[in-house]
């Protein structure tokens, strides 16, 4: 027998939808603003609503960040995903995963600024080993022992080393003057080249 979910009461779907527009109002001053620039009142304006009710829903403007990474990340997980299935040789996964990534960041330019401003002001050192990408570390790694095996014992620090690789050439694309097929072209190889250095090594050690 399956059990029916209790429906929202109109006061429940209300607060939802409030939290929904202020997500929404702060995704684009992020984006527009920059993290530092955003006040929580300019959120409360976009939102259209009273600068109090900001703080029903988020103790403060870096909750509120933090719930648009969490969202950015697991839609970029998703696409991760579907462009790298386990059965594709790592050539071709890599150049699918660069394009996907990359695309995904230019889509979002301006939020991944501020994140990226935020995490250079954070200041802290969790913020700084874990960049804005910290979920993208165990999907890297599951994809890493796949290909490799058990001989690959440091999948996570591998995986950290590649997202450290894909961020800073990321940066260059987004806000340097690196054309998107470069960029790409460079990330596939370097991730596959570092990659096979990493198995060869482990291999000669063992």
């Amino acid at each position: 027998m399956s059990l029916k979910k209790p429906s929202r009461t109109k006061r429940q779907q209300q607060k939802a939808d409030t939290r929904a527009t202020l997500l929404g109002a702060a995704h684009d001053c992020f984006a527009e603003q920059g993290f530092v620039a955003t006040q929580i009142g300019d959120i409360a304006r976009r939102a259209g609503v009273a600068h109090g009710t900001f703080y029903v829903h988020f103790d403060s403007k870096e909750a509120a960040a933090d719930e648009l990474l969490a969202a950015f990340n697991a839609e970029l997980i998703g696409k991760l995903e579907s462009a790298w299935p386990p059965e594709v040789e790592p050539r071709t996964g890599a150049r699918a995963l660069a394009t996907v990534c990359l695309d995904h960041w230019q889509a979002e330019r301006g939020l991944v600024a501020a994140f990226a401003e935020r995490a250079g002001i954070d200041g802290s050192l969790a913020g700084l080993r874990d960049g804005i990408s910290p979920p993208i570390v165990a999907f890297l790694a599951g994809r890493l022992r796949a290909l490799a095996g058990d001989g690959l014992t440091d999948a996570e620090l591998v995986a950290h080393g590649l997202l450290g690789l894909w961020t800073r050439v990321g940066l260059q694309f987004l806000f340097g003057n690196t054309p998107r097929e470069r960029a790409i072209d460079t990330l596939a190889a370097m991730s596959v080249g570092a990659l096979s250095a990493v198995i060869l090594a482990l291999q000669q050690k063992g």
